[in-house]
């Protein structure tokens, strides 16, 4: 697939997730993403989705942040090392995306058990 078309795709998918009123801003949001960082956060929603069961309060900003870190420990094989500047960035856009945008989806989810 070429990348402008996964991009496009991408973009799509993950505003889509947002509540309907946030839609336009995540869709904004999302537009200025690289295809890396946008397949960072379709990682991490990928992942809350298949953990979701069981998970229906919604986490506040800091539990998501928390939670945030804690999903990338699990993906460095459950070793917390600290993140390099690069993935410190992409967590913050991740954050910034969940938080502004209501994505429905991982705010219903506590995503540290993904």
């Amino acid at each position: 697939m070429p990348v402008a078309s996964e991009r496009a795709s991408l973009v799509k998918a993950l505003s889509a997730v947002a509540l309907s009123d946030r839609r336009l801003v995540a869709r904004r949001f999302l537009q200025g993403l690289s295809t890396e960082e946008l397949r960072y956060i379709a990682s991490y929603l990928g992942a809350c989705l298949l953990e979701s069961a069981g998970h229906s309060m919604p986490a506040s900003r800091n539990e998501m942040a928390w939670e945030i870190l804690q999903y990338e420990c699990c993906q460095a094989d459950g070793k917390c090392n600290c993140p390099s500047h690069a993935l410190e960035h992409k967590m913050i856009l991740l954050l910034e995306y969940l938080s502004s945008c209501r994505c429905s989806a991982a705010l219903k989810i506590a995503a540290g058990s993904a």
